[in-house]
């Protein structure tokens, strides 16, 4: 199967330097739709614990005041992906309407051409082939972080977008079922715990 370099199917960025722009920072669990009552420097911005592979937590962003109007690069949309710089370098998809949320700089954000889907390559770039490409790239070096230009070098399997697609509706179906399995096994836990303590 042919693949091809990630620069030659998406642009890829770094987040912002939120220091350099913030006011102000709390902890919130607002969705990011729209609000006409948030004040035109508030945004909000995703965290390290609200991306997992495949999955994005919204109740675990933080609201921040910005000294300065945010450029549109950094404002993330829906079908943007989102890819942890760090260990273990979760990807996961904007998959949902936002307004004022962006990406920091311990996340690339990659926008893919039409021609591919968002949820397929995310899928891709979580797969243990893209793990080991980045494991290798910072081999050896004290701090595996991941810069801009060794994702735009990492290999993707190319795929017809219809194709993608249907792989991508696959994948997400088995991840929802591995979560509900992982959650029934939590909940049988709990209960055979709950039956033991009141003997």
């Amino acid at each position: 199967m042919e693949e091809i370099k990630l620069k030659k199917i998406a642009k890829i960025s770094s987040g912002m330097v939120l220091k350099r722009f913030i006011k102000s920072m709390k902890s919130s669990a607002v969705p990011t739709t729209k609000n006409t009552e948030k004040s035109r420097d508030d945004y909000y911005h995703i965290t390290i614990k609200s991306v997992e592979d495949n999955k994005i937590h919204k109740n675990l962003f933080e609201q921040v005041s910005m000294e300065r109007t945010v450029d549109d690069k950094y404002l993330l949309k829906k079908g943007d992906i989102v890819m942890k710089l760090t260990p273990p370098y979760s990807t996961a998809v904007i998959d949902f309407e936002c307004e004022n949320l962006v990406a920091p700089s311990n996340f690339a954000i990659i926008r893919v051409k039409d021609e591919f889907d968002s949820e397929y390559v995310s899928f891709v770039l979580n797969s243990k082939n893209i793990r080991k490409q980045l494991n290798r790239l910072v081999e050896g070096t004290t701090l595996a972080v991941i810069k801009i230009n060794h994702l735009k070098e990492l290999d993707i399997r190319c795929r017809d977008k219809k194709e993608q697609i249907k792989y991508a509706e696959l994948a997400s179906l088995l991840s929802k079922r591995l979560t509900l399995r992982t959650r029934i096994l939590e909940i049988e836990k709990e209960l055979t715990e709950d039956l033991l303590s009141g003997i």
